[in-house]
């Protein structure tokens, strides 16, 4: 078979298995095209692979971003099962995914039809595997794993970060780590999280401390207000699903949330009510239009909601 789906949430991952298939394939000596779904039709990348080319008789063609809403065209649909019942054996034909819900009967079908890859690889393997000349403690590979888990491409960064920091003593301390490494801000919510989660244990002291963190980082406290809704927006539809008996998987894909955004927020459903997260709602909500009005100080109302935590 030469039509693949490879899924994965690393793009470096991806770009390696790419670059396997295509070596155990044989297609070495292939033009490789990439198209983008979110930008080209199926009609168009179709049109490619049925184009003869008497230059590079193989072909390699690679596209990204396969998603259940590239599929809503019933006629590009068609076009591509067609194409996938009779695809030329000059063709490699690789898509690639974060993210697919393959139980749409359609979707379900395309797939049926594709060699499909997972790549996604165990976070800690990956620390352990870039970090293993080196005498790491436990906690550091445990902040790794929870900031960075669900960005490949980050954590690998930060590893080699580390890696570079102390080739000379071989030696990475957590309070080492705490100095360098910095709780990613374009990972949000596992900041937003700490927060929520010292407030459900009534930790003012240390929901204290994470607030300041976060002023560190220069985030107003209308910003850090809308942040922290969200992720009890979040908690209030994981805690209505799970009621449900639904499972973590069917809730990311419900919700169309990361999965392991859901299993953090699992955590949190056994300490609030659905009652008390309304409420926390129906409070921030007041405090976001009071902020916003000038009726309360930037500076200080985060810090008078969690004091008067009960």
């Amino acid at each position: 078979m030469n039509n693949y789906l490879i899924k994965s949430d690393s793009i470096s991952l991806i770009d390696k298995k790419i670059k396997d298939i295509i070596k155990e394939r044989k297609f070495d000596e292939a033009l490789v095209t990439t198209y983008d779904l979110d930008e080209d039709s199926i009609s168009r990348i179709l049109e490619d692979a049925d184009t003869i080319s008497f230059l590079a008789p193989l072909k390699v063609i690679i596209v990204k971003n396969f998603t259940n809403k590239n599929f809503d065209n019933e006629k590009e649909l068609k076009l591509l099962n067609k194409y996938l019942d009779n695809s030329s054996n000059e063709v490699l034909l690789i898509f690639t995914t974060s993210n697919i819900d393959a139980r749409k009967k359609y979707i379900k079908e395309l797939v049926s039809k594709l060699k499909l890859v997972n790549v996604n690889i165990d976070p800690k393997e990956i620390i352990k595997s870039i970090l293993k000349d080196y005498n790491v403690e436990q906690k550091v590979i445990n902040f790794l794993t929870l900031y960075y888990n669900d960005n490949l491409e980050r954590l690998i960064s930060e590893c080699h970060k580390l890696q570079l920091a102390f080739i000379d003593t071989k030696i990475i301390t957590y309070n080492d780590a705490l100095e360098l490494l910095i709780k990613p801000l374009n990972n949000q919510d596992s900041l937003t999280f700490d927060l929520v989660r010292d407030m459900a244990l009534k930790d003012k002291r240390s929901a204290i401390k994470v607030y300041n963190e976060l002023l560190n980082y220069n985030i107003e406290s209308y910003s850090l207000i809308g942040l922290l809704e969200s992720q009890y927006r979040l908690l209030y539809q994981v805690k209505v699903l799970n009621k449900q008996n639904v499972s973590s998987k069917d809730m990311a894909s419900i919700l169309d949330v990361h999965p392991f955004r859901i299993k953090k927020t699992l955590e949190l459903v056994g300490f609030y009510s659905l009652k008390e997260i309304k409420k926390l709602l129906i409070d921030l909500s007041n405090i976001d239009y009071k902020i916003k009005s000038g009726v309360y100080e930037n500076n200080l109302i985060i810090d008078l909601l969690i004091l008067n935590i009960k």
